[in-house]
């Protein structure tokens, strides 16, 4: 082969090493270096196969090979074996590899978005079948890790009392911050933020980088949980090897954290119009539509006692002083009546200016000692409780005479000694025959 030919490809022949012998003018020109200081160099300090797949080759080629210090500059070449030298023959394919990688990207975000939009379609389906706030996180936690195929993935949500918490998933820094500090990254901007690095991390949070190095996370993906100007808290996907994010991976982890706030605001309002359903909206506490239901289900299997309590000159706080200030007295005396019994017991509003209260006993004088104590905090004389208004009850205690009892029966004793205990001039309590 003549390597003086005025043909537009270039030539370049080998030893069995890989050492260059002589190439044309073509190859020289373009791998940037003079004709004569080529011979003796290696082949690979200026010619690598491409990185991307694209062709099935075989030994002998053909291969698309690429500049090793520019790889926009490709050809395709061949490399032909001959008893004394090795001789790669190559033509320009910049154009041709620079097509075809781009076709191959394209191909593979449609595959990666296709792939994306089955998640969120599938997730969507999960979050709707979550009865709890944490199976929810479950959900979102194991959906987001996989999503982005991460070593873990965090949710973090907001608590009753303002604190904020793991609800679900591993914590990536294994505690070295805190879960505010953490939502706070992206709950008050309302941002998703991708950090590829301990330095970029540290930048963005003071310590962050420390923590991240110490527990061998390398990257993280974070989102906000917020619908209606409602924040839930965040989530946050963590990587143990070098992640680099691509613009899609915003646009999932927004879809992703969307469909879980909302799922998440479904479930409160469910839970708020369950709770108005059985509890009183004075007081707060359960209402006889609860206590009833509560009392078919103790009664069965319990020995109990009812304590119908009924408020001493009630009315005439509600005529004298209006409404305003019986809601109040309500609320006062059902605060009052929580604090005077057990824990497991069950204190309700009945019904106007009444309050039932149910507890397990043994024996009757559990529900008198309970009845007794229930006067004196109402009374004002518990402790911490002096400075408070002095209340008065009429309070009608029955005790089930066998498990098992119809509820309605227990409440009319109760409520027949209640009557008997404001008869005899109310600031009592009157056990039921």
């Amino acid at each position: 082969m003549d390597d003086q030919t005025l043909l537009p490809v270039g030539i370049v022949h080998l030893e069995g090493n890989g050492r260059i012998v002589k190439t044309n003018a073509w190859f020289a020109d373009w791998a940037g270096a003079s004709l004569d200081a080529l011979p003796g160099r290696m082949i690979d300090e200026f010619l690598v196969h491409a990185s991307e797949d694209i062709m099935s080759l075989d030994d002998s080629g053909p291969w698309v090979m690429v500049h090793a210090q520019d790889p926009s500059k490709a050809v395709m070449a061949t490399r032909h074996r001959r008893p004394d030298d090795d001789v790669v023959v190559m033509a320009e394919a910049s154009s041709r590899f620079s097509a075809l990688r781009d076709l191959r990207r394209q191909y593979a975000l449609a595959d990666r978005t296709r792939t994306r939009l089955e998640l969120v379609m599938d997730s969507s389906i999960a979050f709707s079948t979550a009865t709890t706030e944490a199976r929810l996180a479950e959900i979102l936690a194991d959906t987001t890790a996989r999503a982005y195929r991460a070593e873990e993935s965090t949710v973090y949500l907001h608590l009753p009392d303002g604190s904020s918490a793991v609800a679900a998933g591993y914590d990536g820094l294994e505690g070295r911050l805190d879960a505010e500090t953490l939502i706070a990254m992206v709950s008050a901007p309302r941002r998703i933020l991708k950090v590829q690095s301990e330095h970029e991390a540290e930048r963005l949070v003071p310590g962050l980088g420390p923590a991240m190095r110490t527990a061998g996370v390398r990257a993280f993906i974070a989102a906000p949980l917020h619908h209606e100007e409602i924040d839930f808290g965040a989530f946050v996907s963590w990587f143990h090897h070098d992640r680099v994010f691509d613009d899609e991976a915003s646009t999932l982890a927004e879809a992703l954290a969307g469909q879980a706030a909302q799922s998440l605001a479904t479930l409160r309002l469910q839970a708020r119009l369950a709770h108005a359903a059985t509890h009183d909206e004075v007081t707060g506490l359960p209402n006889r539509r609860l206590l009833e239901a509560q009392m078919e289900q103790i009664m069965r299997t319990t020995r109990c006692a009812a304590l119908f309590v009924d408020l001493d000159d009630f009315k005439s706080v509600n005529d004298q002083l209006g409404h305003h200030a019986g809601d109040r007295m309500l609320r006062d005396a059902g605060e009052r009546l929580a604090s005077a019994v057990r824990a497991d017991d069950l204190v309700a509003r009945y019904g106007g200016d009444e309050f039932v209260v149910l507890c397990n006993v043994t024996e009757s004088s559990v529900a008198t000692e309970i009845a007794d104590r229930m006067l004196s905090v109402l009374r004002g004389e518990h402790d911490g409780a002096s400075s408070r208004a002095a209340l008065r009850a009429s309070i009608g205690v029955a005790i089930a005479e066998h498990a098992g009892e119809a509820p309605a029966e227990l409440l009319r004793r109760a409520d027949v000694a209640m009557y008997r205990a404001k008869s005899a001039g109310g600031d009592r309590f009157v056990i039921a025959n």
